[in-house]
């Protein structure tokens, strides 16, 4: 997949943005959601910046680190307390650590193919 850094780029930039939407949302400063989410969001960019390097088996570890942190974090969440978060929010940042790890590990075509 040759855009599979740009892939990574989105998510790591989503990631950040759910941090920046639960202190929107709340009107109010929640300082563990948005450095969680800032800290995972640059680790994915770290990723990202590994994918474009030619980097892969570097990037898939950071990558696989990085979206199993959100994703277990958000479906300990959902399950612990539904009331609260099972918002919007909480539900675009599980689909898309799961099509993150689908893009992570999808095997790329052969060279010979992509022409």
């Amino acid at each position: 997949m040759i855009y599979r850094w740009l892939f990574t780029v989105i998510y790591g930039l989503h990631v950040i943005w759910t941090g920046l939407l639960r202190n929107i949302e709340t009107r109010a400063y929640h300082a563990d959601a948005l450095w969680f989410c800032l800290t995972m969001g640059v680790i994915a960019l770290a990723a990202a910046f590994l994918f474009r390097a030619g980097r892969t088996v570097a990037a898939r570890v950071v990558g696989t680190f990085a979206v199993a942190v959100v994703l277990g974090f958000y479906l300990y969440c959902l399950i612990k307390v539904p009331a609260e978060d099972a918002t919007l929010r909480v539900g675009l940042i599980i689909l898309s650590s799961i099509a993150e790890v689908v893009v992570i590990f999808l095997p790329a075509l052969p060279r010979d193919a992509e022409k």
